[in-house]
């Protein structure tokens, strides 16, 4: 309860710019956790999949293939059994038959993930405005009061410290965040495009077989 106050009476002596800092923090939060509910409905077990996709395709048993992507959750699935679908369909081309199902799913995979970056680049820049703020304000009173007095200058030093730390308290986790969320969703599409080898490879085998 005391740090809540401690927060919320700093957030007070820390000026206008606080304003644009809280409104960052919490656009930044909800898209962090929109984020990892995405990764999560999109993660698999990717060994697993590799390997009883490799198992239907060893055994040259396409419905079995389709019904382990159909079962199959998030962007990697849906993938899969389009492409799949399309190659029972008679297409002999991969990258053709998941070129449109791809380029659809790419939208909401990248979705929020610039505004991340920017969120981590902008706070602390708004900081730096509150400390430009802040000294504007100290040689201002300097300029009325005509002298250094320390309980005159306080308000302005306030702002200065305050928004800086906000701004890089901010932009800290904000970057991590940011950065998780890039690993994962290219861990996601590294394993897609594996998968996507996979059936490549079995489709050339199948044709040299014929």
């Amino acid at each position: 309860m005391d740090f809540l106050k401690l927060c919320v009476d700093l957030s007070l002596k820390g000026g206008f710019f606080m304003i644009p800092l809280a409104i960052v923090a919490i656009a930044a939060m909800v898209m962090i956790v929109e984020r990892l509910l995405y990764l999560r409905q999109n993660r698999v077990d990717a060994d697993r999949f590799h390997f009883e996709l490799r198992s239907a395709l060893k055994d040259n048993d396409l419905n079995k293939a389709i019904a382990l992507a159909a079962r199959t959750k998030g962007i990697v699935g849906r993938v899969i059994e389009e492409g799949l679908l399309r190659i029972q369909g008679g297409e002999t081309d991969v990258a053709v038959a998941t070129e449109k199902v791809i380029h659809s799913e790419m939208s909401p995979m990248e979705k929020s993930r610039g505004w991340l970056v920017n969120f981590s680049q902008v706070a602390p820049l708004l900081g730096i405005l509150g400390t430009v703020q802040g000294m504007v304000v100290v040689f201002m009173k300097i300029e009325q009061v005509g002298s250094a007095d320390p309980k005159v200058l306080a308000g302005g030093i306030y702002i200065a410290l305050i928004t800086t730390v906000a701004g890089l308290v901010i932009a800290l986790p904000v970057t991590v965040a940011q950065e998780y969320i890039r690993t994962e969703t290219n861990k996601i599409l590294h394993c897609l495009d594996l998968y996507l080898i996979e059936i490549r490879e079995w489709v050339e085998r199948r044709k040299t077989e014929r």
